[in-house]
Order: C-alpha cells, then sequence, then structure tokens
C-alpha cells in the first residue's frame, strides 16, 4: 500500500491541510488572543458584564422609549 501513488498523494494533501498557520489580526492579535482565550473557557462571565453594560447604556440614551418597546414585545409574544 505504501507504493501506491494515490495513497502517497492523499497522505501528502493529509499533511498540507492539517499545517493550519496561526491566526494573526495585526497589531491587535495579541487583544485577539487574549479575549479568544477568555471566551472559549468563560464565555458566560465574559459576556454578561458586556452584555448589562450595553442595556445600562441604551437605557440612558432612549430611557422610557426603551420600557414601553419591551412592554409592547411582552405583551405580543
Amino acid at each position: 500500500m505504501k507504493n501506491d501513488r494515490f495513497y502517497r498523494q492523499l497522505v501528502l494533501k493529509m499533511h498540507e491541510v492539517s499545517v493550519v498557520p496561526p491566526q494573526t489580526v495585526g497589531p491587535f492579535t495579541p487583544l485577539y488572543k487574549l479575549l479568544v482565550s477568555r471566551l472559549k473557557f468563560f464565555p458566560v462571565v465574559a459576556i454578561l458584564p458586556f452584555s448589562l453594560f450595553l442595556i445600562f447604556i441604551a437605557y440612558i440614551f432612549f430611557g422610557v422609549l426603551l420600557v414601553s418597546l419591551a412592554s409592547v414585545l411582552q405583551a405580543s409574544f
């Protein structure tokens, strides 16, 4: 089987596909690696404060309109 040409090509292709270069995002690579590692192991702990912050900012900007929109959506469903 080692002398089979198709087998050798398949093995070479598998080695070529298995070699994946590291992800780079230019100057943001250290920040990217830090965020991805935290999101990989603790997604809820990382996303929860961010989502609460966004809700707070939306409430500051939209105020009562946001509360009334939530009430309308809650009544419709």
